[in-house]
């Protein structure tokens, strides 16, 4: 997986991405397994549909990010920012069950 704006359909395991601009970013249909993303810029990135098993996301911004209808099981938010964009969309979260989700110390949530 690269700084792209379209990861669609990409199979990522045991990965770390720190510092990475992923602003916009397509991850529809990408299957994420034990991967970290760490200070990365996620701003307005789709997740939609996207299998996410044991990911973290620690001090990234997701505000307007996408994660409707995702597939997400033992993933923790860090220290993120999930809550308003510049234009008043929040970060979606529909039809995606966040019972074995954290959040800890997210702004917006």
């Amino acid at each position: 997986m690269q700084n792209s704006a379209d990861n669609t359909d990409v199979i990522a395991t045991d990965q770390t991405f720190t510092e990475c601009i992923a602003e916009g970013s397509h991850f529809e249909g990408a299957i994420l397994t034990r991967v970290t993303f760490t200070r990365c810029d996620m701003y307005w990135a789709s997740f939609f549909m996207t299998y996410l098993i044991d990911v973290t996301f620690n001090d990234c911004d997701l505000r307007g990010a996408d994660f409707k209808a995702a597939t997400m099981r033992g993933c923790r938010f860090l220290n993120c920012d999930v809550g308003t964009d510049a234009i008043g969309g929040q970060t979606e979260f529909g039809d995606t069950d966040l019972s074995t989700v954290q959040f800890v110390n997210c702004r917006g949530r």
